[in-house]
This record gives C-alpha cells, structure tokens and sequence, in this order.
C-alpha cells in the first residue's frame, strides 16, 4: 500500500516537473526569424535573380500564393513520419523503438524523430542529447498545440537543411534543379526528401551513390503505397543525380533590385511581368551595340521593351552590363532622370491638334523667332520660312517647336506633362520657359516609355513590373484621333541605317518613333510604339559627358529597331485602327488651316471630335489687279479700266526670305497704282529683329565696350534694296540678304528701314548693358 502511494507520489511529481518544464520553455513567435531571400520569377516562374540573406543563406519564406507541392509532401511524409497526421506531435511507438535500438547497440542509430519535433530542433540549434531530445519533445507539444498540421509540415519544408547553405524547399529546387516545386517530378522530390537526413554527408556533391541508394529506396517504396505505377518507378529510377547544386544566373539585375527593396525588403518570392527569353535577348542586344558605341566614346546604356496592350514591362535592361563596375554598370539608367531632348515634341504636336491649333498638314512659320533674351534654332541653324507640322515633328525642327509651346502655353503643357506621368519636373512651369520643349525638362526612360505607351489610345496608365499589380484607371490626355494622327506622323520619321528603306521590303513592320539628343551631347534617345510593343533607349554616359560621336537617331536608333526585329509580332495587330469618332473639316491644300473662300483649293480632313476650332488660312488673300495684272487696284481707281480678281498665296515677308533662300518660287505682289489716292501697300518690308519694345541686354567686351547688335529685316522682293535708319541716322543699304550689325548705345532707341520705292517699317527698341 505504501508502495504504490510512493509511486502515485513520484509519478505526480514527475509530471508536476514535466509540466514546469513544458511550461517555462519558451515557443517563439514566430517559430523562425524573419530572415529570407529574395527571388525575382519571371512572368511564367522562371527564376531571374536570387538574393541571399543576411546569413549568406539561400533561404525563402513561405508563400501562400505558391502551390504546394503534393509529390514533395508526400515524399516526406513517407520518408520521415508516415504517421504524422496521426499523433500529437511524438510518436510513442518510435521512441520505444529507438530507446531499444540505441541501448542494444550501445550508440545512437535512430532519433525517433519526428517532424515537429525536428521542426523544435532546427529552430532551437541545440545539441545532440537526451536533454536536448527531451526539449525538443515538450516544444513539439507546444508546436502541435498551437499550429495546425499543415502549418508544420510547412516549417519544416521552409526549413530543413539540404547541404551546404541552401536552406528549405523551395531554395533547393531552385538550386538543384532550377524548377519551382510543383514543377518536381517523383524522383525529384525523393531526392530532396532524403537529403535532409543527413546533408553534410551526403549530397549530389559528397557520397553520390549514397544518396542515389536512399532515393531509389524512397521511390520503391512510393510504389509499394501505390502512389505511382512500375513504369513511373522505372523512369524516376533512371533519373540522374544533379551534378552538384546550380549557380543563380542573374538577370534583370536592375529590375530585380528594384523590386527587392521596394517590395520585399525583409525577403519573399516576387512575381514580375518580365519575360525571360525577352529580357535575355534585350540584354544581349544591349551589350552587343554597346561594344560599339565604347569604341566612339559612348560607355552607357539603357533599354526598356513594353507590352503596348497591358502596360507590362517585359525586358529592363538599366545598363550595359550590371557588373560593369568600371563603367558604373550598377546605375540604373532606366530610372536616373536625364534632358528630355526632344521627346516631349509628338505631345505638344497631339495636344495642340486638340486644342485647334493644327492639323498635320497646318504650316508652321520657322523663320527667326525671339523671346525675350531665348532664340531658338534647328539643329542645321537654317530656316524654312514655313513646314508642314507633320514634317516639322519628323524633322524634329525646334523653331517650329517652340512656336507652337510659346502658342498652346508653357503651363498648359507643363500639367499635361504631369498628368502623363512625367514625376522628374521639380521645377515651376515658368522656371522652365519655352525650353521646355527643347531638353530644358528632365524625364527618365521608365516614365517617357509610359507616355508613348498612352498614344495607342490617348489615355495614360503607369506602367507596372509586379504581377498582378491593381491598376488604377486609364486617365485621358489626348482624344483618340489626335493619338492617332500623331503617331501617323512619327511613323514617317525616317530610321537609321539599313532600316532607312524598310517600307520597300516585304514582312516590314510600321513603328512610330521619335530621337532626341540633348545639349551638349550628353543623352541620345530613341522611343518607339507599335500595337505590340513599346520600346525605349537611352544611350549616353551616366557620368553626364558629352561626346561628338553621340546623337538620337545614329546612337539609340539602331538598337530601338533591332529589338523591335527580335520581337514576335502578330499580323492582326500591324498598326492602331483609326478611331470611330472624327469629324470632317474643309482645309486649305496649300497652308493646312481652316479653308476660307479666298482658298482656291480646299480639301476635306478628319480631325478629332471635340477639336476647337482651327485657325481660319492666313495667307491666301483675294487681290485686284488691272488688267495687265501689272498693278493693284481698287475700286477707288480701277474705274475705266478692265481689272481681275484673283485668290493668292501671300506670305509676310520674313516668311518670303526664308522660302526664297530655300529656292522656292513665291508670289511677288504687284505695287498699288500710283495714281490711287487711298495708295496702301500690304506690308513688304518687315524689321524682324528686334521685336517693338523689346528690351535688350547687350554683354560688355573685354575692352569695357559693349558688344555690336544684329539687326535684321526681310522684304517680299528679292532684289529690293533696304536703307536702314537708327535714330534718323543712316546706317547703310542692303540687299537680298538684310542684316545689319551696329554699335548702339545704352537707351532707347528708333530703327527704320525703307525700300527704294518708300515702303518702310519702324520700330522702338531698349539697350541696356550688365
């Protein structure tokens, strides 16, 4: 009786020790620290770029969104607790068994482990030893009384050791397969079940055939639990081993760091919308073209390749080469804010369709044009007098440019470029001026392949790299119709190279594109959009260097087409479909503005709906002339002779110098009749620099004196002489070519210019000096 009350007594001391003991251990939450890799998959899970953890370890958390593997799960079960979903997180059974095996053979065979408790054991790192084992018990009670089975069965497959520094399931079928885990095949997913049995002992790198005999084991007894068939275990059994475990190649470098830190900073597995086979051949092309351009001075690149339809960024090449340290490899050229060149121009050309200020074929003066102390020039410091705005976008003519953003407004522009998605303007509309439009803005490659982008519909959407990322709503800037006659337009601009005569040759594909080459020679651009795809580079030096070598279209133009070659193209999608909603609109053939009834040859066009109304032509004029069409005439001096009327093309003077120095044949206006007493001449000489009022700040010479100001003047008639006035004083006489330099002293002063027959024009003007 005393006895078996000792023995109640020691047993419930036991069990008061063990409860203190179970309680007092602490579980952490959560089990493992948060410590991962990170790995960026391609749109279709193929891997990119892995990042260690802080541990120097390849290791993932887990990811719900990731299916399980039901071949790997299954495999270890089999091979490690096949009772696991049976008991409570210690198997009975087994610790009897491995107590009895371990005393007759005087050294330890079996642990009696099971997978909650190597689940306690991997997290604590304790020992080898039955004190060890007895924690180890105690926290897997606590790990079965808090997590549901499926949870641990995670834990451990997150976990588990699998040789050298590759930690957890999903890190391994990376490394020795280069697969995500649901790809495994049988033999596969044996193999890794095994390997954490015992990973510095064996490996497919230490004990090959070791490791072959505890697959095959594995595998055969798979088969007997009837979870494949015999021809199933023949092919698992003929498998190879891995030679030893896969280095990650790295791709998408930039892409992937980005998104690393962005998205995942403490670790995880992103999906992104890259396309592996994509972003490869970008890369490669990438670095083909740049052994070229370092051969001229050029050291930089960067490209990025858009799916058109979906905004989903396929390739992002931020350099020639990530590990090109000597040449900063590591900047990310996609996303480092550089001059805009003239990029900006087809949305200045699209939102002033829409505001009624052209059409394509609407002429634009390019003549000497001044604002204030800015003068702008084209690239060739030449003039046309007047283009056609579809030429002057294919030119990329900057005078014309700067016309029309002095036109359509610098503050308009300037929040149309916001609410296209260009983030890099942080200056103040009027701090950037008319240059705008010219390079004065700042855009990175990411944002202005995201406005090209928007001309497939005339709505913008940020462009996005993460997978099922939420996107908000697509937001107008331009109607349809003027995205679609822009990109008309730029389909014109010619193409560099071999590609200048593609339109010639079968299976071409059309593009729409524009170059741009900053101040300087610093950035070379070239953007490029087609149904398809949306293409943009960049080429130049991040250290911000110019070089003579480098320009948009002979620089960036040949990498823009070669991508686009490499592409697969869908016949059904060759180019934009017009819009449905146009308007038809009567215009002058000959200046491109709004037809009046002087206009001898209107034409219908399309134009969009909402379009304001266009200018009305400014240049045909409706004249009488005597009948020898030798003089004008009116009605005040035309009685008792025969006189006609007639609708002619004509253009101001300075717009008649510039046409007439192109070898065009203009219209020469005869004079009035002499004998007319309300003789009035339309205007036939013009002073074109300076401006009336204008205020001018003349630089101070070496010598204290200041610098000679250019005056200028144009007159309809070629040969005419021009006799030039300031002050009432004579200057001299010009002719053809009207240009006139003077010292001219600080203050206010009167400048006039007379022809030979009294025509004249007069103006006042403000010297100052700094």
């Amino acid at each position: 009786m005393q006895t078996s009350q000792h023995l109640i007594l020691r047993s419930g001391i036991i069990a008061a020790l063990l409860t203190c003991v179970y309680l007092m251990i602490p579980l952490a939450n959560p089990v493992f620290k948060d410590d991962y890799s990170t790995a960026v998959l391609d749109e279709n899970g193929e891997l990119l770029r892995v990042f260690l953890n802080s541990e120097e370890q390849w290791c993932f958390p887990d990811d719900p969104s990731l299916k399980r593997s039901a071949k790997l799960e299954t495999a270890v079960l089999e091979y490690e607790d096949v009772h696991f979903y049976r008991h409570p997180g210690v198997n009975p059974l087994r610790v009897m068994m491995a107590i009895w095996q371990n005393t007759t053979s005087d050294r330890i065979v079996s642990g009696a482990s099971t997978i909650s408790m190597q689940v306690a054991r991997m997290s604590g790192r304790r020992p080898r030893t039955y004190t060890s084992k007895l924690i180890e018990v105690l926290v897997a009670l606590k790990l079965e009384f808090r997590y549901s089975k499926d949870d641990i069965l995670r834990l451990y497959l997150n976990h588990a050791p699998y040789g050298g520094n590759i930690i957890g399931f999903q890190a391994a079928a990376l490394r020795y397969f280069s697969k995500i885990p649901q790809q495994l095949t049988w033999s596969e997913a044996a193999l890794l079940a095994v390997l954490p049995n015992a990973p510095g002992l064996m490996s497919p790198d230490v004990n090959p055939d070791q490791l072959r005999n505890k697959r095959d084991g594995l595998l055969r007894k798979l088969r007997y639990q009837g979870h494949f068939d015999d021809e199933s275990l023949e092919l698992a059994l003929i498998e190879p081993l891995p030679e030893g475990s896969i280095p990650f190649r790295t791709l998408a470098a930039h892409a992937a760091r980005r998104l690393k830190f962005r998205h995942a900073p403490e670790g995880g597995i992103l999906r992104s919308t890259l396309h592996k086979k994509i972003q490869r051949m970008a890369e490669a092309e990438t670095r083909y073209h740049q052994n070229d351009l370092m051969r001229q001075g050029i050291m930089n690149s960067a490209a990025i390749i858009v799916d058109t339809r979906s905004g989903a960024i396929r390739a992002y090449v931020g350099s020639q080469d990530f590990f090109d340290l000597e040449n900063k490899g590591q900047v990310d050229g996609i996303m480092a804010p550089r001059s805009s060149a003239s990029t900006l121009k087809p949305l200045l050309y699209g939102a002033a369709i829409d505001d009624g200020i052209i059409l394509p074929t609407t002429q634009l003066r390019d003549v000497p044009s001044y604002y204030g102390s800015f003068s702008p020039s084209n690239a060739d410091e030449q003039f046309d007098g007047v283009v056609r705005a579809e030429e002057a976008l294919t030119r990329s003519l900057n005078v014309p440019a700067v016309r029309l953003l002095y036109t359509y407004g610098v503050h308009p522009f300037y929040l149309l470029l916001k609410s296209a998605g260009i983030s890099t303007l942080f200056r103040q509309a009027q701090e950037y001026g008319l240059p705008l439009i010219l390079g004065g803005a700042e855009v990175n490659l990411l944002e202005l392949a995201g406005l090209f982008r928007s001309f497939s519909d005339g709505r913008y959407q940020p462009l996005h790299i993460l997978a099922n990322t939420e996107l908000p709503e697509k937001e107008p800037i331009l109607s349809p119709m003027a995205s679609w006659l822009t990109l008309e337009m730029m389909r014109e601009v010619k193409r560099p190279g071999a590609e200048y005569y593609w339109d010639r040759f079968e299976n071409q594909w059309p593009l729409a594109w524009k170059t741009g080459t900053s101040y300087g020679q610093r950035d070379g651009w070239a953007v490029g959009v087609s149904p398809e795809w949306t293409i943009g580079v960049w080429v130049g030096n991040f250290d911000g260097k110019g070089n003579s070598n480098l320009g948009g279209a002979k620089s960036a133009g040949p990498l823009l087409f070669k991508l686009f070659s490499k592409l697969e193209k869908n016949p059904d999608f060759a180019w934009f479909d017009k819009p449905e909603k146009f308007k038809p609109v009567d215009i002058c053939r000959e200046t491109g503005f709004l037809a009046t009834s002087d206009c001898p040859n209107p034409e219908v066009h399309e134009a969009p709906e909402g379009m304001k109304p266009l200018r009305l032509c400014p240049f045909h004029q409706r004249v009488f002339l005597s009948g020898d069409k030798e003089k004008q005439v009116c009605s005040l001096c035309w009685e008792g002779e025969n006189h006609v009327m007639e609708s002619e093309l004509i253009y101001p003077p300075d717009i008649v110098q510039h046409l007439r120095e192109r070898g065009h044949i203009t219209y020469s206006l005869p004079s009035h009749k002499r004998t007319c007493p309300a003789r009035q001449e339309a205007l036939a000489v013009q002073i074109v620099y300076p401006k009336a009022n204008a205020r001018l700040i003349l630089p101070v010479d070496f010598g204290g004196e200041l610098q000679k100001l250019t005056l200028r003047a144009a007159h309809r008639e070629s040969d005419r002489r021009l006799y030039w006035y300031l002050d009432e004083r004579y200057l001299g006489e010009t002719r053809k070519r009207h240009d006139q330099a003077v010292e001219v002293p600080s203050g206010w002063h009167t400048l006039e210019v007379v022809d030979e027959i009294g025509q004249r024009d007069q103006l006042r003007f403000y010297v100052g000096s700094r």
